[in-house]
């Protein structure tokens, strides 16, 4: 038994290894091991914390009483739909309260073994990871709630980087989590291939000037200033000695959080530049600093103003994010740790900021946060992202992806919408009655694409529902169509509803008009509907491709040649 456990083990490394070149970073660059640039876009996935347990499913009455299996199928499902997004990969930013104790040791709990599931299933599934070791997010919500003596809630986030105890648990922390065995796949933390860079903080706190004068009461601006710098960069530097003394050689990251952040830690991001870290993250939230403070408890709905100039602002301001231009952060490679838009579900935005994170240099951007299965007809609030409930955001996603890959796309304001064809591949979150734009996205052409993902009416299809649908080639020179379903948001998508009330509903049985026009799709065609696990003939037609769809998955066959003459003979499929 242990032979065939050691040879299952190996093969599984063997695999692994084979299926993720490592990364590391040279002259502030990420790099894989043949030398060529690290590009990976994803999104943040969550079903680890306790707090999206607490705050999204808890007190909506979801997943109660939670059980663990409940759980990780709720994993299964969501990460169908970031691959189905074109997900490469997912970043975990971990909240130790949730499995350890005072001292910084391991424990067993719930929130810990779904870690472990997630990590396996994202290297199962050819995802990469970009793990942040230490956040902290408060909650009263969900059944088994995190240790509040826990080193990480213990201490406020100022003094993660201060205090001695603190920062001896969190090494302890550090050291027993990546040398964890993942009793689903046997490998230690350490060993998974998956892991492409890691983050010791998310968004780290630096004590202000008055706060240290407390304790320093004599003490000038430039003294806080030199202490300041100091204390980071040798923090920093202690936390990637950590790593590399573990054996661990993907690059360290570290947080520098959103825009304007360094007009009040210039001396803390001295320290970061001049540290040993490889690279730096950052966020983006346009529409954030519009509202009032709390946001959560004052919303507004933000998917009318145009945030094209806030993205611009960003860019050329050095106090807002222009310093990673900087020279002193040229040694740093970039990453976007965090991104959405506000409030606001229109769907020009992605690719505008895919396109600004790719001119200072970012080489992975991960969007927070993707909304888990279980609750997502529930999600209301500042951020709400999944592929069935916000459509168009999803397909905006898409074209943001290719936009990062350095894939011209077209986006505008006013048509609150975006697209881009690339290599055949056509998707958009809306199209643009303007002629302008569709000469911007075809070209003079217009030849057919061999693939075709979007939401609404283009130049190919006709369609009135709201959900988002696939096109793709098929065996036989066919077509195979995915339409998900009808979405209305029944409550303000901007407000946060916690009182178990769907903010969305998702409708399969809505009956619309499909219509597809391929130029280079002109035949007698059968079509078929799933209906479980069969297929169930729904009509021919000849030409243009017309009939009634509900949400499901249909097969768009053309007649084969020997039987095309019977067919039309004979009338099958009458």
């Amino acid at each position: 038994m242990k032979y065939w456990i050691a040879l299952l083990c190996f093969i599984n490394i063997g695999f692994a290894a084979d299926s993720f070149p490592s990364i590391t970073a040279k002259d502030g660059r990420l790099l894989y091991a043949d030398g060529s640039a690290v590009n990976l876009f994803g999104v943040n996935f969550q079903p680890m914390l306790s707090w999206e347990h607490g705050a999204r499913m808890h007190n909506q009455g979801v997943l109660m009483p939670l059980k663990a299996q409940d759980l990780k199928q709720v994993a299964d499902s969501s990460f169908d739909q970031i691959q189905r997004l074109g997900a490469e990969i997912i970043r975990i930013h971990l909240h130790p309260a949730d499995f350890t104790d005072a001292k910084g040791n391991l424990t067993k709990t719930i929130w810990l073994d779904m870690l472990d599931y997630t990590i396996s299933q994202a290297q199962n599934r050819g995802l990469y990871i970009y793990l942040t070791l230490l956040n902290h997010l408060d909650h009263d919500g969900t059944q088994f709630p995190y240790d509040r003596k826990s080193f990480a809630a213990k201490y406020t986030r100022d003094q993660w980087m201060l205090h001695h105890e603190a920062i001896a648990a969190t090494k302890r922390y550090i050291s027993q989590l990546l040398n964890r065995r993942n009793p689903y796949n046997g490998l230690l933390y350490k060993g998974h291939a998956a892991l492409a860079v890691l983050e010791p903080i998310n968004e780290p706190a630096y004590q202000q000037f008055e706060k240290w004068q407390l304790d320093n009461q004599d003490g000038t601006r430039d003294q806080f200033d030199q202490w300041m710098y100091t204390n980071t960069k040798n923090y920093i530097d202690k936390m990637v000695s950590l790593l590399r003394a573990e054996g661990m050689t993907q690059p360290v990251v570290w947080n520098c959080g959103w825009a304007r952040l360094i007009t009040k830690n210039r001396a803390a991001f001295r320290g970061i530049s001049e540290s040993n870290v490889d690279a730096v993250s950052f966020c983006l939230y346009p529409g954030q600093s519009d509202l009032k403070v709390p946001f959560w408890e004052n919303p507004e709905n933000l998917s009318d103003r145009n945030y094209l100039p806030y993205i611009e602002q960003c860019s050329d301001n050095e106090d807002w994010l222009g310093w990673l231009r900087s020279d002193a952060f040229k040694g740093k490679a970039k990453l976007v740790y965090e991104y959405e838009t506000f409030c606001n579900q229109s769907a020009y935005l992605y690719p505008a900021m895919a396109e600004f994170y790719r001119s200072v240099g970012a080489q992975i951007a991960t969007q927070w946060t993707y909304g888990l299965t279980a609750y997502v007809e529930y999600l209301g609030g500042s951020h709400v992202f999944n592929l069935k409930t916000t459509p168009r955001k999803a397909a905006s996603f898409m074209v943001a992806k290719q936009q990062f890959k350095d894939v011209p796309t077209t986006y505008s304001y006013e048509s609150r919408s975006s697209a881009v064809l690339h290599e055949g591949h056509l998707i958009y979150s809306g199209w643009s009655d303007n002629d302008d734009w569709t000469l911007s996205v075809l070209g003079k052409d217009r030849k057919s694409p061999l693939t075709l993902t979007g939401v609404g009416n283009s130049p190919f299809v006709n369609y009135e529902g709201s959900g988002l649908y696939f096109i793709e080639s098929n065996k036989n020179d066919g077509l195979r169509l995915t339409i998900l379903p009808d979405i209305e948001f029944i409550r303000p998508h901007w407000k946060e509803v916690h009182n178990g009330k769907p903010v969305v509903k998702l409708d399969s049985s809505n009956t619309h008009r499909f219509e597809l026009t391929l130029p280079d799709f002109v035949d007698t065609c059968w079509i078929y509907r799933k209906e479980g696990w069969r297929w169930k003939f729904i009509e021919r037609v000849n030409g243009d491709i017309r009939f009634d769809a509900q949400p499901g998955e249909y097969l768009i066959e053309k007649t084969p040649t020997r039987i095309k003459r019977k067919v039309l003979d004979e009338g099958w499929g009458n």
